[in-house]
């Protein structure tokens, strides 16, 4: 009997467990996001995860005096900066003007730009079969997303088409700022340990955001509560501490390509939680859109 799982299948479930941790925490991010800024979101997620990642860095290497390649520095930085600081950020800012439900299915196609992007830069495998399966993905997570957000008319009336354009724009500026970030660090992890590698991308990540949130602060803006933080802080410790980590050993075990295909899959769990916990309508669309994307994962996975 084998002893130990390989790479492959531990990457697989470092994905799976990414996909399930970013899934779980938007319901809950979804749920609070009246009562919550952005901005706090955001900096509450990584500095409450940047301990976590330290411990995780330590027992990786098995001491506290380990270092990163001076070669991984670079690309390591710029993968967080691109995929958390800019990328999130321009996501938001397209979402906030053209709605979740146009926003989420175009922004979930960049694992197709991730694997062009891989296959380009890093010469990873064109394989027909992993090409349809990330297409059906696409597919799959459009009618979910269609299905579980409706148009919002407020935001319809407060933007001008000019802004929604914009916002247009934005989204797909997204993608290729996402796939940019996603193979930049898949690039970066050669000779990297994956937990190493993710403590320093969370330094950098916390160091941008210090100017960002005192500039935040500028103006007076109300701070959210007590009871809000501390949810904010455990979802944060899921979302970034924990998702981040096992993201990756994914990439590090798979590739940007596979991760990224099993990472836009999360709207397969987060449509039965919004159901369940945010009492959201479910339609047929959304069942369609489960089996599709199931399918196109298998696909990606499991090369015949």
């Amino acid at each position: 009997m084998q002893g130990s799982l390989d790479q492959y299948t531990i990457g697989i479930l470092c994905a799976l467990a990414a996909t399930v941790f970013f899934g779980i925490t938007n319901v809950v991010y979804k749920k609070i996001d009246n009562e919550i800024s952005v901005i706090d979101i955001v900096v509450t997620r990584i500095w409450v995860s940047l301990p976590i990642s330290y411990v995780f860095a330590v027992g990786s290497a098995g001491t506290v005096n380990f270092t990163i390649p001076a070669e991984a520095l670079f690309p390591l930085a710029v993968s967080m900066i691109l995929g958390i600081v800019i990328g999130d950020t321009l996501y938001f800012f397209s979402q906030e003007r053209i709605g979740v439900g146009r926003a989420f299915p175009i922004v979930m196609s960049y694992p197709l730009v991730v694997y062009t992007m891989a296959a380009i830069f890093l010469g990873e495998p064109v394989i027909i079969q992993r090409v349809l399966g990330a297409v059906i993905v696409v597919v799959g997570v459009s009618l979910i997303a269609r299905a579980e957000y409706s148009e919002d008319t407020k935001n319809s009336i407060r933007w001008k088409p000019r802004d929604r354009n914009i916002g247009l724009l934005l989204a797909f500026i997204t993608i290729v700022v996402w796939s940019a970030s996603d193979v930049i660090f898949q690039y970066g992890l050669i000779g990297v340990g994956a937990a190493e590698a993710n403590y320093y991308r969370m330094v950098i990540a916390s160091i941008v955001y210090i100017p960002i949130f005192v500039f935040s602060l500028k103006g007076g803006r109300r701070l959210p509560s007590r009871r809000i933080s501390s949810i904010a802080m455990i979802a944060g410790f899921f979302s970034i501490g924990l998702s981040l980590i096992v993201y990756s050993y994914a990439v590090k075990f798979v590739g940007a390509t596979i991760t990224s295909v099993m990472i836009a899959s999360a709207p397969v769990i987060t449509a039965p939680l919004s159901a369940l916990y945010l009492r959201e309508d479910v339609n047929k669309n959304v069942g369609i859109g489960t089996i599709l994307t199931i399918l196109g994962v298998l696909l990606v996975v499991v090369i015949l």
